[in-house]
C-alpha cells in the first residue's frame, strides 16, 4: 500500500510533467517576460468580487500591439495598419453543421503614445468548421461595418477592450486581450 509521501511525490511529478508538456505545445511561447520587483501583485480573484487588475505598467512602443492576441473564443492578429480578429459564433444554422466563425477585417490606427490602437471594421465573414461560407448564424448580435474598438496595453502582453460604436455581441463580455510577453498572473485575466 502506497505511503502518503509516496502519493505526494506522484502528485509532484504529474504537475511537472504537464507543466512541461505545456511549455512544449505550439502554441506556448518562449518570449521572456520581465517583472519589476517594486510591481503590484494581483488582487486575488472570488467568484463574487471584482477581477484582478493587471500586475504591471505598459511600456510605451508601438511594436507592443503587434502581434497574436486570444481572449476565451477568438484570437486577433494585428499588424502595423490592420488586423484580423476570428471569433466564435456557436453552431451554425442548418443546413451548415458544426461551429461557425466570424472573421472580421479591421484598420488598424495606433495612436501616438504607443499604447492604444482603434479598430475599425472593414468586412465580416462567416465559415463553418471547413472554412466553407456560411450565412451570420447570430444575426440578433451581429458585429456590423463600420463598428469600432479601443485597445489599450495594460502591461507587457495585456490589451483592454472598449467597444468604442457596435460590437453587440462583445458587450459585457471579458475586456482583456492576452498576447506575447504576458505574465501568468496576468494571464489569468483572459479566461480559458
Amino acid at each position: 500500500m502506497p505511503t502518503v509521501r509516496h502519493c505526494l511525490d506522484l502528485v509532484v511529478l504529474a504537475v511537472a510533467m504537464m507543466l512541461a508538456a505545456c511549455g512544449s505545445h505550439p502554441s506556448a511561447t518562449s518570449t521572456p517576460t520581465s517583472t519589476s520587483a517594486t510591481s503590484p501583485s494581483a488582487a486575488p480573484s472570488s467568484p463574487a468580487g471584482p477581477r484582478p487588475g493587471p500586475t504591471s505598467g505598459p511600456a510605451g512602443n508601438p511594436n507592443n500591439l503587434v502581434g497574436r492576441w486570444h481572449v476565451h473564443g477568438a484570437s486577433l492578429d494585428i499588424a502595423p495598419t490592420t488586423a484580423v480578429l476570428v471569433a466564435s459564433s456557436g453552431p451554425c444554422n442548418a443546413p451548415a453543421q458544426g461551429m461557425c466563425a466570424e472573421t472580421d477585417q479591421l484598420t488598424a490606427s495606433p495612436a501616438g503614445d504607443g499604447k492604444t490602437l482603434t479598430l475599425v471594421v472593414t468586412s465580416i465573414t462567416y465559415a463553418n468548421g471547413s472554412g466553407a461560407s456560411v450565412p451570420n448564424p447570430t444575426p440578433a448580435s451581429s458585429t456590423a461595418v463600420g463598428d469600432s474598438m479601443q485597445l489599450v496595453l495594460q502591461a507587457p502582453g495585456l490589451l483592454k477592450r472598449t467597444a468604442l460604436h457596435g460590437f453587440p455581441g462583445w458587450q459585457g463580455g471579458n475586456p482583456y486581450w492576452c498576447g506575447p510577453g504576458i505574465s501568468q498572473s496576468n494571464a489569468k485575466l483572459c479566461g480559458a
